[in-house]
């Protein structure tokens, strides 16, 4: 069973549109964070909380790696900052065993999440219907 759902994950990433990819690492990132916030602080989680996190911090990597600066611009830039600020909370989450900074991140991951998941829906229609005025 475990075969087959994880064929399925590969091809669903394997055949995912940049849009969807996207929001893929948006849900990685949420739901590895939500698991490390969700956490008891206590030194017996230590190990697991700090696998979670390594996973959500590996999504943000990819966030920023999917960057492009010639066409995003200023946006581009804002979001590497942004991206590379959560980082630097992750690290701070982790060496100080403190949840609020990733509860903060959350809270950016799941907005950025729901624009993007509405611009890939615009681009989508647009291509469908030919009218990239729309976009």
């Amino acid at each position: 069973m475990n075969q087959g759902y994880n064929a399925y994950k590969t091809a669903n990433v394997d055949t995912a549109d940049k849009g969807k990819l996207l929001i893929i690492c948006y849900d990685v990132a949420i739901k590895h964070g939500n698991i490390a916030a969700e956490m008891p602080t206590d030194y017996k989680n230590v190990e697991e909380r700090n696998k979670h996190l390594r996973r959500m911090s590996e999504a943000i990597s990819e966030l920023i790696t999917s960057l492009n600066f010639d066409v995003g611009g200023d946006i581009a830039t804002n979001l590497y900052r942004l991206y590379e600020y959560m980082q630097y909370r992750i690290s701070q989450s982790i060496v100080h065993n403190d949840p609020q900074p990733i509860r903060e991140i959350l809270g950016y991951l799941t907005e950025l999440r729901e624009a993007w998941k509405i611009a890939a829906q615009n681009v989508k229609m647009a291509s469908a219907t030919g009218n990239y005025n729309a976009v």
